[in-house]
């Protein structure tokens, strides 16, 4: 054990002459190796997979808590064998480490079922399970969702498809104004508003029953990534549930897209100019002489699939947080009768703060890193649980309590920059932000000024993991028109 230190108090001199570790809180005796990292008992071949098993004291799907959980045994960061040896911390200051040591081009953790599937094909893999150069190939055809102006094209075009999902949500309202599972119809809404940008025409989800298909698609994307992910690699030697269900929902939405990316094309090559005004989206892509043709359907499929559950999942509990909260609801309402959307913006940050869809921020380490005290070696991923810290009394003062009054610059509490990062950092933070942004504040303006809000019944909702974290039950809302 004294060898280990002396090798990790050499690798960390190393370092600090670097990258100027020297300035680090941490002082050079109190460093501890990476086999010095708290951990529970492990098993061979298993490892520490019988936690989660049947019989198990935690579900995956519950992962948070089981991470909480072990927190208050083991502390802040530990280990865990998962199949891979994954270090797991829950405080914002290992969060900044992580990220200061991700390099240029982050490494997350592979999705080998997918790219392996996507690579036998279509010849393309994407975004999401790449790395490395190939990663940031793909991520060029993505980057023009971050700019401003293509951004502020779609704000009309988004108006138009919130309106029309007022009047599908009072088509199901029930006797009471009440409507059930508001997630499931909100997926209608984020498929009609992320449609409108790629692949830039509407779907008609409020009226076309043929939508159900894409619904499914969606659905067995997220459960056959997840499934293919968590569970044993089998789907090597044969087609597992998970994996079939990767086949069957990328047959569909590739379908769609080819055909509706191919009519579009033509459209490009006759006047490239008129698409570059009405799909300023599109136009980049199809003008990426980096990507091919495959590609560019790739892309297009994963900003399609990218933009559904989560986007659902935040509006449909920002509207449950405030049909509990009706003196927060009123001054929200207030706010935009005013032409103001500060504070709903602030609605949205806190409820990303209290029901993240991210289970985590995980990277693979470039470089050898100090994390908690503890010399963690490079090549070893490491997972951040950002549910956890960004409801953590540490870092939000009465962090059990929706106070959107919290992220107002005027009031703005001197909260930890990574304590609550629900869209990621740096270079592989989402770059669907500030769409989806746009399409929660548009939806949630035209509800707060045609309905009054609240809770048919008084019921806790929590979130489950699938692949993304979505409620854990149905949220049921009534809707009370308001008399302009």
């Amino acid at each position: 054990m004294e060898v280990l230190k002396l090798v990790a108090l050499h690798a960390f001199r190393i370092m600090a002459r670097r990258n100027s570790f020297s300035k680090r809180c941490y002082s050079l005796k109190n460093i501890k190796t990476f086999s010095e990292v708290p951990t529970l008992k492990s098993y061979p071949l298993v490892g520490h997979t019988y936690l989660f098993l049947q019989n198990g004291p935690y579900k995956f799907e519950r992962l948070t808590e089981a991470v909480l959980d072990i927190s208050k045994t083991l502390g802040p960061i530990f280990k865990l064998n998962l199949g891979i040896t994954l270090l797991i911390t829950t405080n914002a200051n290992d969060t900044k480490t992580l990220f200061r040591n991700e390099g240029v081009q982050p490494i997350r953790p592979p999705f080998p079922a997918l790219y392996h599937y996507r690579k036998k094909e279509f010849n393309s893999t994407g975004v999401v399970p790449g790395n490395g150069d190939e990663w940031y190939k793909f991520r060029t055809g993505v980057t023009p969702l971050l700019r401003n102006p293509v951004v502020a094209h779609y704000l009309n075009k988004h108006e138009i498809v919130a309106k029309d999902f007022l009047s599908y949500l009072e088509s199901k309202s029930n006797e009471n104004n009440v409507v059930n599972d508001l997630y499931e119809l909100l997926q209608r809404y984020t498929i009609e508003a992320i449609s409108v940008v790629c692949p830039g025409a509407r779907f008609n989800c409020f009226k076309n029953s043929e939508i159900n298909e894409i619904l499914e698609a969606g659905k067995n994307f997220m459960d056959g990534l997840y499934d293919t992910l968590m569970g044993p690699p089998i789907w090597k030697l044969f087609k597992t549930k998970g994996y079939k269900k990767l086949e069957s929902s990328h047959k569909v939405i590739y379908r769609i897209m080819k055909n509706h990316l191919y009519n579009l094309k033509l459209q490009f090559n006759e006047n490239a100019e008129k698409v570059k005004v009405n799909q300023p989206f599109m136009y980049a892509l199809f003008s990426n002489d980096k990507l091919s043709w495959e590609d560019k359907i790739m892309v297009s499929m994963e900003v399609f699939f990218g933009g559904i559950d989560a986007t659902a999942t935040t509006i449909a509990f920002t509207l449950y947080y405030l049909s509990k909260n009706k003196h927060i609801q009123e001054k929200a309402r207030s706010d935009v009768k005013n032409g103001n959307y500060g504070y709903l913006r602030a609605c949205i940050k806190e409820t990303l703060r209290m029901s993240p869809t991210a289970g985590a921020n995980s990277r693979v380490l470039v470089q050898d890193a100090v994390i908690g005290g503890y010399l963690i070696p490079k090549h070893t991923l490491v997972s951040a649980f950002s549910p956890i810290t960004s409801n953590d009394e540490s870092y939000f003062k009465e962090a059990n309590k929706y106070i959107p009054d919290r992220w107002l610059r005027e009031n703005h509490e001197d909260c930890h920059k990574f304590a609550s990062l629900p869209f990621g950092h740096g270079p592989r933070m989402c770059p669907g932000k500030r769409i989806a942004e746009n399409e929660m504040i548009i939806l949630l303006k035209e509800i707060l000024l045609h309905f009054d809000l609240e809770l048919p019944e008084n019921v806790n909702v929590g979130m489950v993991t699938r692949m993304n974290r979505v409620p854990d039950r149905p949220i049921n809302i009534k809707f009370t028109k308001l008399i302009v």
